[in-house]
Formats: C-alpha cells, sequence, structure tokens
C-alpha cells in the first residue's frame, strides 16, 4: 500500500541510513587518530584532544540532524489507534456431580463487567478496517476506536481468530490513513524495528529495539504461533498495535510481552503481518477463519532418525501416517518421509507444521520440500477441509470420578480446532456420574491448561486424591471438583 502525504519510503530509508552512519562516525574518527605523542616528562601532549574535538565537531552536527526516528513516526502514528472496550466476564461456577447420571442442570456463571484497552492498526483506510488482536476484543460489547487526532468512533467486531489472536475491526471515519505494509518474511535477526502502541493508556507511544529471532512456536500464548521476538518493549495496552520496520513499513502486529507470557524481561512477540493479513482477508470475506487439514500425521525428528540418516538432515518432521483420500495421500506423500520445508519457509516442529496447515485458507495450494528413499523430492499439497478423525478414549481409574469418560484431541477439520485448545469429551451414552456431556472440552486442571490428552492424563498421574477440573459447554465455562 502507498504512503500518504509527506516525504517517501525511500527518503525515509535514506535519511534513517544516515543515522547508522552519522553514529557510527565519531568513534570511527577516534579510532583513526594516531596515538596521543607524549611529551619529555610522558604526559600526553594537549594539543591531540583539541584536535579530536575539532574533528568530530563535523560528525556531532550531522548526528544531531539526522539521530531521530521521529520522520517514521510522523508517517506511522496517525495509523495506530486506540481501542477502548466494555465488556462482560464470565467466571465458571461449580458443577455438581450426580451419581445416578443424569445431567444436572447447568450453573448460571457469574457475570463481572469490565472496561479494558489496546491497541489498532488501521490497515485498509477506505474500508475503515482495523487489525488488532482478538484477545482487546474477546468479550466486548461496546467498541471505542480513537484516532490520533483524537476523534472517536464505535467500533464493530468484523471477525475473531483465537486461534492466532487476530481480529479486525471496522469503524465509519472519514480521512482515515492507512499504513504502509511490508514483508515480513524479508525481515531478519537483527533488523532494527518500533513498536508503536498505548500502554497502560499512554497513547501513541514508541519503543526502539530489534528483532531478536524469527518463526518462534511453543511459546504458549495461541493455539497456532509463528511469531517474531523482539527486545522492543511491549506492554499491557500496547496489544494489536503496530510493529513497523525503519521504512515505516508494518512487519508485525505486537502481541504480548514478557510480563504477560510470564518469560524473561525484554522479551516481547508479534504477529508477522503476511500471517496476520492471510487470517485478516479470511475474518473481512468470510466472517472466520476455517482451519485447513492435511491428512498427514507427524512427529518430531528424532535424534536416532537422524544418525540414521547421517546428518544429512537435522531439522523436519517425520511422516507417521496419512490419512486416506486425505490432501496429503492426493500429494502423494509417503509414510515415513521428512518434510522440511512449507511454502518456502523450513518446518522444525510438529507445531510449526500445523501452524503452517491451520493458518492456509482452504484451496490454498503449497510447495512442500521432504526426503524419502535418500532423495530430496517435492510436492504440492492443496490445504483441504479433511477431518482427521480419532477414536475415544475411555479415561481409567486413576482419574477417579471421570473413569470411563470418552474424550479425544481437537483434530483438524473439527470445528472447534483452534478456537479453544482442551480434549473434547465424546460417546458418554446416557450420561456419566461426573455431570460431563458429550461436546464439554476440558481446558485446565487445578488450574493448569490443558491442551492434549496425553498432557491431562500426565496431570491426572500428579494430581491428589481430589483435583478440579475446568471445561467450557458452548461459550460457558464452569468446572467440577473430582475424587479419586
Amino acid at each position: 500500500m502507498p504512503m500518504t502525504a509527506g516525504r517517501s519510503a525511500p527518503t525515509i530509508a535514506r535519511r534513517c541510513a544516515a543515522i547508522a552512519i552519522a553514529a557510527a562516525l565519531p568513534l570511527l574518527l577516534v579510532q583513526s587518530l594516531p596515538k596521543a605523542q607524549t611529551g619529555a616528562a610522558g604526559t600526553p601532549r594537549q594539543d591531540m584532544r583539541s584536535e579530536t574535538a575539532r574533528a568530530m565537531s563535523p560528525s556531532m552536527a550531522q548526528l544531531q540532524t539526522f539521530s531521530s526516528f521521529a520522520p517514521i513516526l510522523e508517517h506511522v502514528k496517525p495509523a495506530v489507534v486506540t481501542v477502548l472496550v466494555t465488556g462482560e466476564m464470565l467466571l465458571p461456577s461449580e458443577l455438581t456431580p450426580n451419581p445416578g447420571g443424569a445431567a444436572r442442570p447447568f450453573p448460571e456463571p457469574q457475570r463481572v463487567p469490565f472496561r479494558s484497552g489496546g491497541s489498532g492498526v488501521v490497515i485498509d483506510a477506505a474500508g475503515g478496517l482495523i487489525l488488532t488482536n482478538n484477545h482487546v476484543v474477546a468479550d466486548a460489547k461496546a467498541i471505542e476506536v480513537s484516532l490520533s487526532d483524537g476523534r472517536r468512533y464505535e467500533g464493530r467486531v468484523v471477525g475473531r481468530d483465537p486461534g492466532t489472536d487476530v481480529a479486525v475491526v471496522s469503524i465509519k471515519a472519514p480521512r482515515l490513513q492507512e499504513i504502509a505494509v511490508g514483508d515480513s518474511d524479508l525481515a531478519r535477526v537483527g533488523d532494527v524495528v518500533l513498536a508503536i502502541g498505548n500502554p497502560y493508556g499512554l497513547e501513541g507511544t514508541a519503543t526502539l529495539g530489534i528483532i531478536s529471532a524469527t518463526m518462534r512456536s511453543s511459546i504458549g500464548h495461541e493455539a497456532f504461533e509463528d511469531f517474531m521476538q523482539i527486545d522492543a518493549a511491549i506492554n499491557p495496552g500496547n496489544s494489536g498495535g503496530a510493529l513497523v520496520n525503519i521504512r515505516g513499513e508494518l512487519i508485525g502486529i505486537n502481541t504480548v510481552g514478557s510480563a504477560e507470557s510470564g518469560k524473561a524481561a525484554g522479551i516481547g512477540f508479534a504477529i508477522p503481518i503476511n500471517m496476520a493479513r492471510t487470517i485478516m482477508r479470511e475474518l473481512v470475506s468470510k466472517g472466520e477463519m476455517r482451519r485447513g487439514a492435511s491428512g498427514i500425521a507427524v512427529s518430531d525428528l528424532s535424534r536416532a532418525r537422524i544418525e540414521q540418516l547421517g546428518m544429512r538432515i537435522t531439522r523436519g518432521v517425520q511422516v507417521e501416517a496419512v490419512a486416506p483420500r486425505s490432501p496429503g495421500a492426493a500429494a502423494g506423500i509417503p509414510t515415513g518421509a521428512i518434510i522440511t520445508e512449507f511454502a518456502g519457509k523450513p518446518v522444525r516442529s510438529t507445531e510449526e507444521w500445523e501452524t503452517r496447515v491451520a493458518t492456509s485458507p482452504i484451496g490454498s495450494k503449497v510447495a512442500l520440500r521432504y526426503e524419502a528413499d535418500g532423495k530430496a523430492q517435492r510436492a504440492e499439497l492443496t490445504i483441504g477441509s479433511f477431518q482427521q478423525q480419532t477414536k475415544a478414549s475411555r479415561l481409567g481409574a486413576e482419574s477417579g470420578a471421570l473413569a470411563g469418560l470418552g474424550v479425544t484431541d481437537i483434530m483438524p477439520g473439527d470445528a472447534l480446532y483452534g478456537s479453544v485448545r482442551g480434549i473434547v469429551v465424546r460417546d458418554t451414552g446416557a450420561g456419566h456420574a461426573s455431570g460431563l456431556i458429550d461436546g464439554d472440552v476440558i481446558t485446565a486442571l487445578d488450574g493448569a491448561p490443558v491442551r492434549s490428552l496425553a498432557e491431562f492424563q500426565r496431570r491426572v498421574a500428579g494430581a491428589g486424591m481430589q483435583y478440579r477440573v475446568t471445561f467450557v459447554r458452548g461459550a460457558m465455562p464452569a468446572w467440577v471438583r473430582v475424587s479419586r
């Protein structure tokens, strides 16, 4: 998207390049001077200091002229908005089990009003479309968008995707200024970035840093993660704000800082703009992000398998199974293959594979690179709406009052996939003494999140004689006390 009035992107780039040159010039000049000569008494000659000062003075003038990111911010800040939300949170209430097996009336959760705020970025001025985070507008009853010039407008949620924490809000406002959009695939570790948003309600705050890493997954913030890691300060209220490069181009949506993630201080994360725009297009055109599936079950590449391959491949995912009549079968992917690349990006873990597939629109075609029979091969995978099936597992006696409950992981193609994390209750028959019914999603055990059946079973093994299971029924949260 082109920049609006003012200096052009190349002009800004030249000015920012001059910053780096001007900042380095004084040090280079000092280093290039000859070492101080000494007099008869061994003391440094004072005239060398004055020569140093005279040599540095022109560069200091340059430094004062160019050492500012203000030209970038002049273009970017008008496109960064404040998102004010009034809403209602539902607090879980206790479900009382019924030993007879008949379902108890579902308890009405406590409703707690709240007010909160975050940031957003105008991505389409003509359509009034604003990119932000899902967690900024989740549970919103009313949204107010405040522009940098003080104007305020009612906002409407166009669509939300909890799986990637992306949301789109629209407003009807004249004279909006949209941001120039860059290519996050070109972002490199070490690139200078600016994070702009409204932390703690402090409108128009900008922080400076670098990209510390790319393609970060397994952070635990979202179901599908492909974050850019940055060291620019990200604080509460920055969520949904802009991450821009030194050309003033949007390359990410700030989503979580160290205080929120529990990681070490000085670490923040942003959703790459290429991924966010893909989600945005689906939300605008379909109203939701429809999750694709491949029908390919993968596992992390084991050390034994790496050694078997003679260390020729060190990263990738191993194909464990390919479902019949699935997109993976149509692409000809064999069991045992090592997939190393998806749409030009490396695949290093099952989390990365799942994220790549789940954030690709249904019907899109992606290039795969894989290793099979000792040869590097290519294939084209068409993302489908194929639903991967799994048989319900019966919880054993170690689960106490939950014994006999049928549960499964939430698999690709399921309507719940990506919208909630947990395990889903299936096939309870005529009723279960715990009070849980088919469709309930177990999300936590003793307050700790549950993301898979294997994780749930590990937590049950380490729980006491009584533990607490949190679940959701539709959009309603509840919890049940379980005894062994």
